[in-house]
């Protein structure tokens, strides 16, 4: 039973390949430094003695919720700045954090092979405006999630601006790296420390239908160590 088994599991495996299913190689996101990565740093504080803006780029990077994951393969960039003020404390401002729909995607059964979600459902990350000050990285930013489909509200969203979800990105590694001809830093990092509420607003109609259903496929509420998230970064900063 456990050799039919094995075959079975390789065989989906490679029926997937052959009909497109199967998750493709990674793929860094295409990103071009300019002076416009700039444009929304966060304007210095009257009276602060340093002030640093840091744009930070998601090359390439995944998102687990559970078991489903979340492809990071829009270009995501998240733009803070942070300094020291007269009185001596530390204060860390939000710019901005654009990027687009972001792809989600299933696991294969019996095999390490992820699938595009067939629901067509993709995940939109938004800042609430919460930023801790860290080195290199914020220590802490509060973001919220929305899951996008044609049939779910366009206000179907895992964290609020007031309750954010809360990332911690956790730097394993740091190097020298030259992106477009524009020195920078290349910095590895993970989380594994935060949880997802339940979702709210779903329903294109009332009644909260659309809410258990979107709750139910992604296993919300969840627990910090249910999730994580590892990223690929470029970070530029400019000292004002």
């Amino acid at each position: 039973m456990k050799h039919l088994l094995r075959k079975a599991a390789v065989g989906a495996a490679a029926a997937a390949a052959v009909l497109g299913f199967a998750a493709p190689a990674s793929a860094e996101n295409a990103y071009t430094p300019s002076e416009a990565d700039f444009a929304s740093c966060p304007a210095k504080p009257a009276g602060a003695q340093s002030w640093t803006c840091y744009v930070s780029t998601v090359l390439d990077g995944t998102i687990d919720i559970k078991t489903v994951r979340v492809k990071v393969d829009s270009p995501l960039q998240l733009v803070t700045a942070q300094g020291t003020l007269a009185d001596g404390s530390t204060v860390a401002k939000l710019g901005g954090l654009t990027g687009g729909d972001l792809t989600i995607q299933t696991p294969l059964p019996g095999t390490p092979l992820y699938i595009q979600d067939l629901t067509g459902t993709k995940v939109h990350i938004a800042a609430t405006g919460k930023v801790t000050p860290g080195t290199t990285m914020p220590k802490e930013i509060g973001v919220k999630f929305r899951f996008v489909h044609p049939f779910v509200s366009g206000n179907c969203w895992s964290g609020t601006d007031a309750d954010p979800i809360l990332l911690k990105p956790q730097i394993s590694l740091a190097l020298p790296w030259v992106q477009g001809n524009v020195p920078m830093l290349r910095v590895w990092t993970n989380d594994n420390s935060f949880a997802l509420p339940k979702t709210s607003g779903c329903g294109l109609i009332p009644g909260g239908l659309i809410d258990l259903i979107v709750n139910d496929r992604f296993k919300l509420p969840n627990a910090a160590g249910d999730n994580k998230a590892s990223w690929t970064w470029v970070v530029r900063h400019k000292t004002f």
